[in-house]
């Protein structure tokens, strides 16, 4: 009897949905189609050509918008070696996308307010960078204006999915000059003062006066551009990059993340320690050289360091994975 009414529920489906009946609920079809709740807003998304079209009207637009900013952008990257990463991000920006791409949660709605409030934001932000002569304003508004334009085509998910990726792209701007200032004025400090402790300790003469090292009669300055900016900037960009890749805990990002203070300070220490002491052995142009290579060396030296922390975090707390009744009656 119960059978009978089920066919004839379902005859009845089948002749208001035509050819492709609605699966009843329980059915092994069910997972791949479409409630009919959801027509409607299947109905409200852009998919295929119009879709490919709108992404590029889009990058249009914001190349017309932005190229200015991307110009001003290019020239600090290439001039100012603290910022020297910045033809980096975009690339590892796009890199996180397709390294989360099996969270994808597919295409919503392609209208939706949120998307026209962060339009608003980023034109607001970009008006009083213009006003004012904040260019870092200016480079920060790139990143809510693609997130409306995101939320417009893809829906409030989507932008969701990508939001680590877009955040990832604020480590392209340049740090406002203040904070950059104040920054590399404490760096400075604190690296001279570790560096003539640590030259003491391996037995050198070093004695730290302001942001001068003194080794008998030799003299070392620690200049702003020695300060460690680049390699904290640099770390930083790389302990998010890893953050987001890692499938834990936000505490366990937070650790990665706060990872960067310390092992930049220590990078940087190291690197001066080993240019104090190829100027206190050897001749001025043989340190040079050494000088020049050192600042290469610490940043792999801090991404390792990064690394080497991610992993020992990972391995200190381990996940545990709670089993229930159900799981172990699966498993047997």
């Amino acid at each position: 009897m119960k059978a009978a009414k089920s066919h004839a529920k379902r005859r009845r489906l089948t002749k208001q949905g035509g050819a492709n009946p609605i699966p009843l609920k329980g059915s092994s079809a069910e997972s791949s189609r479409i409630a009919p709740e959801q027509l409607h807003a299947f109905d409200s998304r852009l998919h295929g050509w119009p879709l490919v079209v709108a992404f590029l009207a889009i990058a249009l637009v914001t190349l017309v918008l932005y190229g200015g900013t991307f110009s001003e952008l290019e020239y600090q990257w290439r001039t100012e070696a603290d910022y020297s990463h910045g033809y980096l991000i975009p690339i590892l920006s796009a890199g996180l996308l397709y390294a989360r791409r099996e969270f994808f949660p597919g295409f919503g709605q392609r209208f939706h307010w949120l998307g026209v409030g962060l339009l608003v934001f980023a034109v607001i932000l970009r008006t009083v960078g213009r006003l004012f002569f904040m260019e870092f304003l200016e480079g920060w508004s790139i990143v809510p204006w693609l997130a409306g334009c995101l939320t417009l085509l893809a829906g409030v998910r989507v932008l969701t999915w990508a939001l680590p990726a877009l955040a990832f792209l604020l480590f392209m701007v340049p740090l406002p000059y203040q904070i950059e200032n104040l920054l590399s004025w404490k760096l400075q400090s604190l690296v001279t003062f570790l560096s003539a402790t640590i030259l003491r300790i391996l037995g050198f003469p070093a004695i730290a006066e302001g942001n001068t090292i003194w080794m008998e009669q030799s003299q070392m300055l620690v200049e702003e551009a020695c300060s460690g900016l680049r390699i904290f900037v640099g770390m930083a960009a790389f302990a998010f990059f890893w953050a987001t890749l890692i499938r834990r805990a936000w505490v366990d990002k937070l650790i990665v993340l706060a990872s960067i203070i310390p092992l930049s300070i220590v990078a940087n220490t190291v690197r001066s320690v080993v240019i104090c002491i190829s100027y206190y052995w050897f001749d001025g142009r043989f340190a040079s050289q050494v000088h020049d290579w050192a600042g290469i060396l610490m940043i792999v030296l801090a991404a390792a360091m990064v690394w080497l922390v991610k992993e020992y975090w990972e391995r200190l707390y381990r996940p545990v994975w709670v089993s229930t009744p159900a799981d172990l009656l699966k498993r047997s």
